[in-house]
């Protein structure tokens, strides 16, 4: 709502028996410190919240000079700020130095700033439905005799005082189709005969038609059988293809994943050989090349540990943020660390649970595909009786909900020895992993054979299509 509308008494309405209007002056500081110490969180509540959000009017201005400074793409710390306000003549208008000191001054502002933000949200809303209520009366004292004037200002009032609460994600059919026939269109005429993004596989590319904005793509695997391996080619053939890819690595290092990206690159130096730098002298040329053209890829890497599911999608919009292509990639989902100040959740199946709802509603929010790695149980080992080891959607680990959150569910399956590969028709090939589309609410469900090859951690499709 305009700042006009806190004309209507902005300390107190006496309509409302003389009570403080809806505010939080700790929880207005928990942000700004947040926001003034880590870019992370200063890019969720710059995405997140309005100036209004803030009640306190020194907070308000602080909060629009960050926003202001942020666009212009100036840093943003005590100085920065201090000299911008000072060149403004606003500086003293919001506390001077020693209020900026006090904002830098709190360490602890990590803790607990996305819980505040939303307290600021909730207590603006309710500002804005009591200044709205009380012009709502102001009309009905005033009303003519013809009130259907005034039942829609009172409606148009009410509207957007909850409109950012209920935010509403409807289209008429009208627009969809003529989104959808502009889309065919142009498919056509580039000669594309899939939506979104390719995994670079053609078998698997047939029964995804690519991995589409909004989706939640889900890679599971036990222990051991690669889903990590099939990640990173995964995420190389997207990039190859000109999509920009924001990569989570809760479980890696960035050395340790660009050294398999060289060796998936260049397979002629093996990833051992790249591990223990026993190049010999003909190798250089190629992984100067290979090394080159990884670098001219759109990949984004962040291996922060102990990172939130609220932090990976405030750094994912702001990695994405200006790309018509991006996808998202999480490895893996049960390294996810839960919010921090939370109580811990009963169990952990419970947390898991939160965390797979995070990602399918950051992959809806960035209007991107979120592909997340997931652990399988060790519990097909022990299973007896037909298909008894192959993966099935029950073994994803810790909780059900990412099978029922994901659009898409891949298993991989391999043979981890000569011997067990032989133990029957249900186990893969030796040297064969089997990529089992296991769910697919856009398309079929399949199985596609891969072949792994150790030395380059790279994947290769060497059949077609199973149906199972």
């Amino acid at each position: 709502m305009p700042d006009e509308a806190y004309s209507i008494n902005p300390t107190r309405m006496t309509g409302a028996a003389d009570r403080a209007m809806p505010q939080n002056a700790e929880a207005e500081k928990s942000v700004l410190n947040a926001m003034l110490l880590f870019p992370d969180a200063l890019a969720e509540c710059i995405s997140d919240l309005t100036p209004n959000d803030f009640y306190i009017p020194s907070n308000r201005k602080i909060y629009e000079t960050v926003i202001e400074m942020s666009s212009r793409g100036m840093p943003i710390d005590y100085i920065s700020l201090s000299d911008y306000l000072k060149s403004k003549g606003e500086l003293e208008a919001v506390g001077g130095q020693a209020r900026l000191i006090d904002l830098f001054g709190d360490l602890n502002a990590s803790q607990g700033w996305t819980r505040h933000a939303e307290m600021l949200r909730r207590d603006a809303t309710l500002r804005e439905m009591i200044i709205a209520s009380a012009q709502i009366t102001a009309l009905a004292y005033d009303a003519p005799e013809d009130t259907k004037e005034v039942i829609n200002q009172a409606e148009r009032m009410l509207l957007s005082a909850t409109d950012r609460e209920l935010r509403s994600g409807y289209e008429s059919l009208e627009d969809i189709m003529s989104s959808l026939y502009t889309e065919l269109g142009d498919m056509v005429k580039s000669g594309k005969t899939r939506l979104g993004i390719d995994t670079g596989y053609p078998g698997i590319d047939s029964l995804l038609l690519g991995m589409r904005a909004g989706q939640m793509i889900v890679i599971g695997a036990r222990p051991g059988v690669g889903k990590t391996a099939f990640a990173l080619n995964l995420v190389l053939n997207a990039a190859r293809a000109g999509a920009s890819v924001a990569f989570f690595s809760l479980e890696m290092s960035k050395i340790e994943i660009a050294q398999r990206m060289l060796a998936i690159q260049q397979s002629q130096v093996k990833l051992g050989e790249i591990r223990a730098a026993r190049i010999t002298a003909d190798k250089w040329d190629p992984l100067l090349k290979a090394t080159e053209a990884l670098s001219q890829l759109d990949i984004m890497i962040d291996d922060t540990p102990g990172t939130t599911m609220t932090e990976i999608r405030a750094k994912a919009r702001r990695m994405l943020r200006g790309k018509e292509n991006g996808i998202v990639v999480i490895d893996y989902l049960q390294l996810i660390s839960p919010p921090p100040g939370r109580v811990r959740a009963d169990s952990r199946a419970t947390e898991v649970a939160e965390m797979s709802r995070g990602a399918k509603i950051m992959a809806k929010d960035l209007k991107v595909p979120v592909v997340a790695l997931s652990q399988l149980n060790r519990g097909t080992e022990n299973r007896t009786g037909r298909a008894s080891k192959r993966p099935q959607l029950s073994d994803l680990r810790e909780s059900g909900s990412i099978e029922q959150d994901a659009d898409i569910v891949i298993l991989l399956d391999r043979s981890m020895t000569k011997e067990e590969a032989e133990e029957g028709k249900d186990r893969p090939r030796w040297g064969v992993t089997d990529f089992i589309i296991a769910k697919n609410r856009s398309g079929p469900t399949g199985r596609i054979e891969l072949t792994f090859i150790p030395d380059s951690t790279k994947f290769m499709e060497v059949s077609n299509r199973y149906d199972d």
